[in-house]
């Protein structure tokens, strides 16, 4: 006898459920209200290294590819249109408060209460590690924005109502994914493969939609942006992995070197630069100082050869190098000091992150003056570091600030949902963290926490599934109960 599966919304009481139509205004203006606040606790936005960078590169006409033109380009709107670079944080608080609407009504979708998942994401802006994130001045903002976006995509592709348009919306979020990052193509491949294979019927349009936009972030890579002038990347900064790489294998296992390797090392650094910079969690220190980036462009080639004829000798050193490197989206407890998030400073230091000590025309430069925390409420500030660096200490790393706990509770939310619904393709909720996972295998230099940060969101989002599912079960064991 087949006995109907009791609605878990016919349990829930009326106070405690959103409808669909007031969900999207409810978390819009609850995320964005709390985004607000970070802003105005960090004004214009928290800044790392990078962000100097990327001011210095478009207010000097040093336009590279080492980081992303796109986001270069929105600094560049920001500091031509207001002179400060608030305007551009405060569009991803508004662009991730309407990522959060997105995701939270596809979950609701999913015949999900609306109360849950709107809780959901007030909370993914509330933490510190989600909601400094996204007034900092970072590339790997509308990267994740665009992640979580794709990820609320797919989960509408498992509905009934496919229309073009949730095709075009995942064409532009692959796009972003790959122009925001520029290994971003990895991550939204291996998500894109993942969701062919959970979506059988849909394989020909999620491979169009997938496939188009990524050609054409390499067609802009290859030969748009260098028409406009933009510098490629630096072969020292793309295979600066692979660097690390060899270095860790020379100092865990020198043997594995001929003279002539030995010799080509050589004229890079010293050979005990080497070995004593050598640490599989961070590729940094050995691409620092003692290390000529300029003479390992010019033998890249020969090094990357190298790097190929070690990964045979010693590939137990190599894949295990990888795999410490990428501990920050397995690992849910760090092991020691080297392998915690690096998650930068809540305030801008006056030496810019060393670049004024580097002789750089940025340390003159009349836009040095916005490169400063200037908040809007010193009492809010002071609250914000308060509650960021609480969340800091290493107890509490695991569940603020890592990654990869945030994954596994999104895997076992969607697939007890999955399972809950008998529902297979529901599993695709899960594929833009796989995504992201995998891809920091092969892609990440250092124990970066900007990298793990959408599946921290997404991760968050995807716990009301788990609890739906567990409310379910509950209220058909009540019903066989009762029988």
């Amino acid at each position: 006898m087949i006995t109907k599966t009791p609605d878990l919304l016919t349990a829930v009481p009326p106070r405690a459920r959103t409808g669909p139509g007031r969900l999207p205004a409810v978390v819009f203006a609850g995320t964005l209200a709390v985004y607000l606040l970070w802003w105005a606790a960090f004004y214009p936005g928290l800044m790392s290294f990078d962000s100097v960078t990327y001011v210095w590169q478009v207010t000097t006409g040093n336009w590279r590819a080492d980081h992303s033109v796109l986001y270069d380009g929105l600094v560049w709107s920001s500091l031509k249109l207001t002179g400060d670079l608030a305007l551009l944080t405060l569009g991803q608080a508004v662009a991730a408060a309407a990522a959060l609407v997105s995701l939270a009504t596809a979950i609701r979708g999913l015949r999900v209460p609306g109360r849950w998942t709107a809780a959901a994401a007030v909370a993914v802006a509330a933490l510190p590690a989600t909601g400094c994130f996204v007034v900092t001045v970072w590339k790997d903002v509308p990267f994740s924005i665009c992640a979580v976006a794709m990820t609320a995509t797919l989960i509408r592709l498992t509905g009934r109502r496919r229309s073009a348009a949730l095709f075009v919306s995942l064409a532009f979020e692959v796009l972003g994914l790959a122009l925001f990052r520029n290994n971003g193509f990895l991550f939204a491949a291996i998500a894109a493969v993942l969701a062919v294979l959970l979506l059988p019927g849909l394989r020909r349009r999620l491979t169009l939609a997938t496939a188009l936009p990524l050609a054409l972030a390499f067609l802009l890579s290859a030969q748009v942006f260098p028409a406009l002038g933009v510098l490629g990347v630096r072969p020292s900064l793309t295979y600066a992995t692979a660097y690390s790489d060899i270095a860790v294998t020379y100092a865990e296992r020198p043997s594995a070197f001929s003279r002539a390797d030995l010799r080509l090392m050589a004229k890079v650094a010293p050979l005990a630069h080497w070995s004593s910079t050598a640490t599989c969690y961070n590729a940094d220190p050995t691409l620092n100082n003692g290390f000529d980036a300029g003479r390992a462009d010019e033998l890249n080639d020969k090094l990357v050869a190298l790097w190929l004829r070690i990964l045979k000798r010693a590939p137990d050193e190599v894949v295990g190098a990888r795999l410490c490197r990428g501990s920050i989206a397995w690992v849910v407890f760090p092991g020691g000091p080297q392998e915690r998030a690096l998650i930068g400073s809540p305030n801008v230091p006056k030496d810019l992150y060393r670049w004024s000590l580097s002789g750089q025309t940025m340390t003159y430069s009349p836009y040095r003056p916005i490169l400063a925390t200037r908040p809007l409420s010193r009492s809010l500030h002071n609250a914000a570091a308060f509650a960021r660096a609480l969340t800091d200490i290493p107890q509490f790393e695991w569940l603020f600030w890592r990654g990869a706990t945030w994954s596994y509770a999104g895997y076992l939310a969607v697939i007890a949902f999955a399972w809950s619904r008998r529902r297979r393709e529901l599993l695709v909720a899960g594929a833009v963290v796989a995504g992201q996972q995998l891809g920091v295998l092969a892609a990440i230099p250092a124990q970066l926490f900007r990298y793990m940060a959408a599946p921290i969101m997404i991760g968050i989002m995807l716990v009301p599934l788990l609890v739906t599912a567990v409310a379910t079960a509950v209220a058909q064991e009540k019903a066989r109960r009762t029988r």
